[in-house]
């Protein structure tokens, strides 16, 4: 396992990762680590596709006939509202 040494942190930043470490009960040094893997994984989930999330949910199941049937009647509708997710 490497070793990273981080220059140029600001004093704010510094004690915002050292109250979340004392809050979580991590050193610093895992706290980096959490929060650097966090942002990592959530880069990643942003730059896939709707479908591709919604595969990963579903898992690899095909989609019945009747299903494929109803979803491409559904999206021919006319004046259909957007969906609402609250």
């Amino acid at each position: 396992m490497g070793d990273l040494l981080l220059r140029g942190i600001d004093d704010a930043l510094k004690v915002e990762l050292q109250e979340s470490a004392r809050r979580n009960g991590r050193s610093l040094s895992d706290e980096a680590i959490v929060q650097i893997r966090a942002a990592l994984e959530r880069d990643q989930h942003r730059r896939k596709t709707a479908g591709q999330r919604l595969r990963a949910v579903l898992g690899d199941v095909p989609f019945e006939e009747d299903e494929l049937r109803a979803i491409d009647a559904f999206r021919k509708q006319p004046d259909r509202a957007p969906p609402d997710f609250t």
